[in-house]
């Protein structure tokens, strides 16, 4: 879920309830210098695969989860024959998937965490026995790397409430309940090795908490001189745990930001200060639009920016990341002229990237090797609103 002010979160909502989506499923050749689409169906999404399961996505939908799948033939649709699992109550909030296995949900208004075993087979979802767990009020959901820890935000309490999460049965301990210090504490990440929790007050504050994670317990402790006074609304980790990337994000009042760069952090490896960040030589690295969100390949050699203003969505941009030096530098055909989304997320192979747009997710190819993306497929959501919550996994 992007970081926007709540007042445009709503209003965004409200326009997007006027607004349902089409409910054709659409292959999209794409070769970035022209497209072409052709609807498979006018009244209802295709749901027939050919080949094996690849990766599915699972999304909250007006108060009801449902899923999609892409095989090994390339087909994207919805699972057939899902049977949605109970739904959770509450607004938006946040969903993760841990270690393939596990799902969790846990939504503003809903004081719980919902949680559900991942069917690798055929996508389908059952309810961990104790859920849903009794929680906070949640506006953002987070993991360890290795799938240890749940670490959820209370913007409104300014704090991080960690469960443990069991290794053989995806239940859910609380660990407890820790001051973020931050004022509104908005989003949250490990870096690439969980040694450490950074939380940010989104696009609302000017510092960013830095604790360190007990790896047994779960349990958090600011580092000294916690919380930093760095301007960031989100923070993503790259797999080596020597960097952080970021974006200023949107911090205008109407709820996007004028800022058309990426922000990449060194983390102090030993010493007192360990895990702090400080900028990378060279940082910040401008971009062509104005990113509204990043995410960073499982193999953290590529970054890619959701470009996104109160005007509307830009092309997509790609860039090469040293994990030496923290170092960008745009990929060959970025901007990627014909790609817009507002988010997205990869599969744990990273051979894909799936994209969202309001009432729509589609998925790219990714070359693990150049960066580059060279084709689309895309399905529709039917009657989905804006800032859909979702997540993606690889079959287990």
């Amino acid at each position: 879920m992007t970081i926007k002010f709540r007042v445009f979160l709503i209003l965004m909502v409200a326009l997007a309830t006027m607004w349902t989506a089409s409910c054709g499923h659409y292959n999209c050749g794409l070769t970035f210098g022209s497209s072409t689409c052709s609807s498979t169906g006018t009244t209802g999404i295709t749901t027939g695969t050919t080949g094996t399961p690849a990766a599915f996505t699972y999304f909250l939908n007006q108060g009801q989860i449902g899923g999609t799948l892409l095989d090994t033939a390339g087909n994207f649709s919805l699972i057939p024959n899902f049977v949605a699992p109970p739904g959770p109550a509450g607004g938006t909030g946040g969903m993760v998937i841990v270690q393939k296995k596990w799902m969790y949900l846990a939504l503003a208004g809903g004081s719980q965490v919902n949680a559900y075993a991942i069917d690798g087979t055929d996508g389908a979802l059952t309810t961990i026995s104790g859920s849903p767990f009794p929680s906070m009020d949640s506006d953002f959901i987070a993991s360890d790397p290795a799938g240890h820890f749940l670490f959820l935000l209370g913007a409104d309490d300014d704090e991080v409430t960690v469960f443990t999460i069991n290794q053989t049965d995806g239940s859910l301990t609380k660990v407890g309940a820790f001051s973020a210090g931050v004022g509104f504490a908005e989003q949250a990440t490990t870096d690439g090795l969980g040694k450490y929790l950074y939380v940010t007050a989104g696009n609302l504050g000017t510092t960013v908490a830095v604790f360190s994670i007990d790896s047994t317990t779960g349990s958090l402790t600011a580092i000294p001189n916690s919380p930093f006074s760095i301007s960031i609304a989100q923070l993503t980790s790259e797999p080596t745990g020597k960097f952080l990337l970021g974006i200023t994000g949107n911090g205008a009042l109407n709820g996007f930001g004028s800022d058309n760069h990426v922000y990449v952090y060194s983390i102090a490896q030993s010493g007192v200060q360990a895990g702090a960040i400080s900028p990378v030589t060279g940082s910040p690295f401008a971009t062509t639009y104005i990113p509204d969100y990043l995410v960073v390949a499982p193999n953290g050699n590529f970054v890619y920016t959701f470009n996104e203003t109160v005007s509307g969505t830009s092309p997509m941009e790609g860039f090469q990341f040293s994990a030496t030096s923290g170092q960008l530098t745009a990929l060959s055909g970025s901007p990627f002229l014909t790609l817009t989304a507002t988010d997205g997320r990869f599969d744990q192979s990273g051979a894909y990237l799936f994209l969202d747009t309001v009432g729509t997710l589609s998925v790219v190819n990714v070359d693990t090797t150049t960066g580059a993306l060279t084709s689309n497929v895309t399905t529709a959501i039917p009657n989905a609103g804006a800032d859909l919550d979702w997540a993606v996994t690889d079959p287990n």
